[in-house]
């Protein structure tokens, strides 16, 4: 990628501003945040199974599009670039060995949903890999803020962190990006949303006005058992359906 290279080696300067981190900062505190509720919501079901399962399900498939999205377009995107920009102060080579487990803890998820979907795998099954995931992203990630963040605001300049950004942002397929948007919002505290948004492209801008009330009723079915079907005004967003409501 030409264009990444001489972005990335062209280290910022003392005098240049730090890139904002804002929208890396709340993504991992919402992938945090949801896998640790998931793992409980997905322990309430007992052998009667989870109100409001249909929401569950689809909630969970969206939280695990999101970290897999995340977890490629880290090390694809904006982990070479920081440390071409970085050079011997920084090793990413630990960071790269984690993508491949938690690639693994996505896989074994996905089938323990797919297969509680298809009725033959239990709840529990699917607790246990979320749990997984959760757990060793939990260390990723706290590794990840602890030796690489200090680095990229260190040596890696404004424009060069924006280009992965905006990178990472188009990576991502419709369903993927429409579910991102509202989602960061809304584990965003106040004070991040301007700069959030700010660094958002503006079809995301669109998505999120669009998808944003069918997130937050997906959401209240998966986490809350709402009785309420739900559709964006953008088109269908992954909700539950009228005969899962009805269960």
């Amino acid at each position: 990628m030409p264009a990444a290279s001489r972005i990335a080696f062209r280290p910022r300067s003392a005098h240049e501003p730090e890139p904002d981190l804002t929208g890396l900062v709340v993504t991992h505190r919402a992938i945090r945040h949801d896998l640790d509720r998931l793992v409980v919501r997905l322990g309430e079901g007992g052998e009667r199974g989870i109100p409001g399962s249909g929401a569950i399900w689809r909630y969970t498939a969206a939280l695990l599009a999101q970290v897999r999205a995340h977890n490629e377009d880290e090390v694809d995107i904006l982990w070479p670039v920081a440390a071409a920009a970085a050079g011997q102060a920084v090793d990413i080579a630990p960071l790269t060995d984690d993508r491949h487990a938690v690639a693994a803890a996505l896989t074994q998820a996905g089938q323990a949903l797919a297969a509680l979907r298809a009725g033959s795998g239990p709840p529990a099954h699917l607790q246990a890999s979320v749990r997984l995931l959760r757990d060793l992203l939990e260390d990723h990630i706290a590794d990840e803020e602890r030796q690489l963040f200090p680095a990229i605001r260190r040596y890696l300049r404004a424009d060069a962190y924006r280009w992965c950004a905006k990178q990472m942002q188009r990576s991502g397929p419709l369903p993927v990006r429409r579910f991102a948007a509202p989602w960061l919002a809304r584990h965003a505290r106040q004070d991040e949303l301007r700069p959030l948004r700010a660094t958002r492209r503006w079809p995301d801008r669109i998505l999120l006005a669009c998808s944003g009330p069918g997130f937050a009723r997906l959401e209240r079915h998966a986490f809350t058992v709402s009785p309420q079907a739900h559709r964006s005004p953008c088109g269908p967003f992954p909700g539950p359906t009228r005969k899962e409501e009805k269960k």
